[in-house]
């Protein structure tokens, strides 16, 4: 297993907090190809991480479209009106840039990729997701889930109506996703942000794998961040690591912490 770093320390920011990022990726032990995407953005103070689906080169081919996408869509947020959250209308785009690649190339039909993304605004936190990936805060001794996964499970427990309509419920197949239809409905929500609270950006080959109890301990000890995010890959690969794993740390300092990043992409062989 190596380790890159992908960027280097930061300068802090014009906000109300600073912040320490820590990213991991990490093929896994059954995949041959990563298909996630992740980006860290200190001056937008936004991060992101994509999963992308449909196999081999056409799932990485999504989740790096939508990257780039939803990056270049921030960095027009002074054309952008102000009507609609900046993320949210960069998920929606990266949704419009990816379906319309695989109508044009046959051999990416059926690809499409989960997105969840934040964005730091003052002491607000806003919150863009599509599909399973999560978003995860630590307060104190509490951890929650701040996104709630488009999952068939999901929408049968929203509409027992269409129960079994759609095949067996389980939590594992997605029914929202970037680039799978022409458009795409993309949640957003904004929470309060407090000092010291941390919060966890992930793929479902993490938290598939390790029970949010195991997650709430590693991010509750004393460890570096970047020890943390390590542990939380670590534990995902010993149990079985059948997909991609792929984390983003964001622990909320005060103003005079200012903004760093330890950022490191591990490719896994």
């Amino acid at each position: 297993m190596s380790t890159i770093p992908i960027q280097s320390t930061g300068l802090s920011h014009g906000g109300l907090f600073g912040v320490h990022v820590v990213a991991l990726t990490d093929v896994g032990r059954e995949r041959e190809v990563n298909e996630d995407s992740m980006h860290i953005d200190k001056n937008l103070e936004f991060f992101l991480v994509c999963d992308g689906m449909g196999g081999h080169t056409s799932g990485q081919l999504a989740s790096q479209m939508a990257v780039d996408t939803i990056v270049q869509t921030m960095h027009t947020r002074a054309e952008h009106d102000g009507a609609r959250d900046i993320l949210a209308v960069g998920l929606e785009r990266a949704n419009q840039a990816v379906y319309g690649h695989a109508e044009q190339n046959p051999a990416c039909r059926g690809m499409g990729t989960t997105a969840v993304g934040i964005r730091i605004d003052q002491d607000r936190l806003h919150v863009c997701h599509v599909g399973d990936s999560r978003l995860y805060r630590l307060r104190g001794p509490s951890l929650q889930q701040l996104t709630r996964d488009h999952s068939l499970s999901n929408l049968y427990a929203d509409k027992p109506e269409l129960q079994g309509r759609l095949g067996p419920a389980t939590s594992n197949v997605i029914v929202r996703a970037i680039g799978l239809e022409p458009n795409v409905a993309v949640e957003h929500r904004t929470v309060a942000i407090e000092e010291d609270d941390l919060f966890l950006l992930c793929c479902d080959g993490l938290n598939d794998l390790v029970d949010d109890a195991i997650i709430s301990k590693i991010l509750q000890s004393d460890a570096p961040l970047d020890t943390m995010a390590m542990q939380l890959v670590d534990t995902a690969n010993n149990n079985g690591g059948t997909d991609n794993i792929t984390v983003i740390l964001v622990s909320i300092l005060n103003k005079a912490g200012g903004f760093h990043t330890d950022d490191k992409t591990t490719l896994g062989f």
